[in-house]
């Protein structure tokens, strides 16, 4: 569980930093989904753009929760906020989701998804 979680972290500060690179204000939303309110891992803004990010470093397919699903759509209909679900590929760097293309997909998330649906960085 430690190394998952710090696993995460690293990956998690990493965009931060990417983003903050590419011009955003970017903060990472420490313990996320523990502090009882909807908050996702990154909030990100840009000449008047908002970005909420769920990221996640996996090699093997995975589901989001429903639960964080709903989350990220709190955001986008309270704050109007654009929410991607980040995913750090093991050694090929990140592939970002749209929101409605996971909801879509039931929170189901493999490879082929990602090659699929998934839009490089620069395009978010």
């Amino acid at each position: 569980m430690v190394r998952s979680y710090a696993k995460g972290y690293v990956a998690e500060l990493e965009l931060t930093h990417t983003l903050a690179r590419m011009g955003y204000m970017a903060i990472r939303a420490p313990r996320s989904g523990r502090i009882g309110l909807d908050s996702p891992d990154i909030v990100a803004a840009k000449d008047g753009r908002l970005l909420v990010i769920e990221c996640k470093s996996r090699m093997n397919a995975f589901t989001i929760p429903m639960e964080q699903l709903a989350e990220l759509e709190s955001w986008v209909t309270k704050a109007r906020a654009v929410a991607y679900i980040g995913c750090k590929i093991h050694r090929k760097g990140w592939k970002f989701l749209k929101y409605e293309d996971v909801l879509a997909n039931s929170g189901r998330i493999g490879k082929k998804f990602i090659a699929e649906k998934g839009i490089p960085i620069e395009a978010i």
